[in-house]
């Protein structure tokens, strides 16, 4: 299933959002900060969509050149965030010439610490590139991919021909676009799948994917971050426990596993299996 969506910042003003919803809009990734502060229509396009029903996602330019500042980026995000729920999660924006310079080992660190430091916080994070940084510096991340790919002579008209079919959550086919609403032109988005909804704020609705294996801490394989694992942090974490959401499976993770196990009158053996994804959803008596 597909979503057509928009990204704006404060350049598009403060969109009529009830009018693009009724225009076939169906997300809209809004732009939370740039290199001056707080985006200046982020309050409003948060609330708005909200109160519309336009699933929401939040995105940031990124001007990193060092780890320390790739943290702070996403250190900054996280306080203007504030624990609020984002339906479609943190999209890292890498685009920059000076960053490009760097080569791609270098931006892909730069990428992991940044990413990293939203997903300790609970929210999905991935990045944004046009299909040639994602050829030449970016591919193989642990991460799903916004990419941007449109013509020379973009009409705002999505051309097929020109999808990045590089296993892309979003494609960016336009920047063009005209949607009823909002003042004039906008970027177009296709999500593909399903949304993330329930991505913060405690409110229910794992955005990981659960690959229904059996998950338990194997030493070997502990630094390999996964999508399951993921998501078995997320529910621990929706169940009181304190962990990162980085999709590793180490001893912490075990430890929790293991202690909600023992709450639920399970066998505290460490491994995530049919009974403990049921308690762990709330579908036990």
């Amino acid at each position: 299933m597909t979503y057509k969506m928009v990204d704006v910042s404060s350049i598009q003003g403060n969109p009529d959002w009830e009018r693009a919803a009724e225009d076939g809009i169906q997300g809209a990734i809004l732009r939370i900060r740039d290199s001056k502060g707080v985006d200046r229509s982020w309050e409003y396009n948060y609330r708005t969509c909200g109160e519309v029903g336009i699933p929401r996602g939040a995105y940031r330019y990124s001007y990193a050149l060092t780890v320390a500042q790739a943290r702070a980026e996403a250190r900054e995000v996280l306080r203007t965030l504030d624990g609020r729920k984002l339906e479609l999660g943190v999209w890292l924006d890498l685009e920059w010439s000076r960053q490009r310079e760097l080569g791609s080992r270098k931006v892909k660190q730069l990428a992991r610490v940044w990413m990293q430091e939203i997903r300790s916080a609970g929210y999905p994070c991935n990045v944004y590139c046009n299909l040639e940084w994602y050829q030449k510096l970016l591919q193989g991340l642990d991460a799903k991919y916004w990419i941007a790919r449109y013509p020379k002579r973009d009409t705002g008209v999505l051309i097929n021909s020109l999808r990045p079919r590089v296993g892309e959550k979003i494609w960016q086919y336009s920047s063009k676009g005209k949607v009823a609403g909002i003042f004039g032109k906008v970027d177009l988005d296709e999500w593909t799948g399903k949304l993330l909804i329930g991505a913060s704020g405690g409110e229910s609705g794992n955005p990981y994917e659960d690959s229904g294996k059996v998950l338990f801490f194997q030493p070997l394989l502990a630094g390999i971050a996964r999508e399951d694992v993921r998501w078995l942090q997320w529910e621990l974490r929706e169940a009181g426990y304190q962990l990162q959401v980085d999709g590793r499976f180490g001893p912490k993770t075990d430890l929790a596993l293991r202690a909600f196990q023992a709450a639920h009158g399970l066998k505290a053996d460490g491994k995530c299996g049919p009974a403990t994804r049921a308690a762990l959803r709330g579908n036990v008596g």
